[in-house]
C-alpha cells in the first residue's frame, strides 16, 4: 500500500460535477484505500491554459498497486469525461496529475515525481494543505512551510468546504 496525493481540476462544463465523477471514477476502479478530499478552490487558468476559471481540489489516499498504475487509472478517467490526451493549452473537463507516491522518486518522460509543480503552485498547496500536514516526499518540507516559500501569487479563492473524510462535498442543486 503506497500513500499518494493526485491533483485535481477542471475548468469546462460543470466542474464540481466533473471533480465528483473523477473521484467516482478512481474510487470504483482503481484499488485505494481511505481517501480525504481537499476543500475546492477556484482558481484562474495558469500558463496560458484556455477557458473559465479552474475548480481545483486534492485527493490524498491510499493505493494497493504502482505508480504507473495510478497514472494509468487517472488516464482513463480524464478521457472518459472528455479530456483530451495532449492537453497543451486545451482546457480541460478533468485534470488530473500525480502529485507524490510513496516516496518515490523519478523523471521518465510520462511521470515525474515528485511532481515538479507542487512548491511554485498556489493552487496545488492550498488544497495539499487541507489533506497533508506531513513533509512532501521529496519536497523536505510541509505544504504549509512550502507555502510560505511559493512566489505564485496567483488568487485562491474557497468554492466548497473540505467534506468529512470519506465523503464529497456538499452541493446544493
Amino acid at each position: 500500500m503506497a500513500e499518494f496525493a493526485l491533483g485535481m481540476g477542471s475548468n469546462i462544463g460543470n466542474r464540481i460535477e466533473n471533480l465528483m465523477e473523477g473521484v467516482r471514477f478512481l474510487m470504483s476502479r482503481a484499488r485505494m484505500g481511505r481517501f480525504r478530499l481537499s476543500a475546492v478552490y477556484r482558481t484562474e487558468p495558469v500558463e496560458d491554459v484556455e477557458g473559465e476559471d479552474f475548480y481545483n481540489c486534492v485527493l490524498a489516499g491510499q493505493y494497493y498497486g504502482t505508480a504507473d498504475e495510478l497514472m494509468g487509472k487517472c488516464r482513463e478517467a480524464e478521457i472518459l469525461l472528455g479530456s483530451m490526451v495532449t492537453k497543451s493549452n486545451a482546457p480541460r473537463t478533468l485534470d488530473l496529475d500525480l502529485l507524490f507516491f510513496d516516496d518515490e522518486t523519478r523523471n521518465d518522460p510520462e511521470l515525474t515525481l515528485p511532481h515538479p509543480g507542487i512548491g511554485r503552485r498556489r493552487f496545488v498547496l492550498e488544497p495539499l494543505s487541507d489533506v497533508w500536514h506531513r513533509q512532501v516526499p521529496g519536497m523536505g518540507a510541509t505544504p504549509d512551510q512550502l507555502l510560505e516559500d511559493c512566489g505564485d501569487e496567483g488568487k485562491v479563492s474557497l468554492v466548497f468546504q473540505m467534506p468529512v473524510q470519506g465523503c464529497f462535498w456538499e452541493v446544493a442543486h
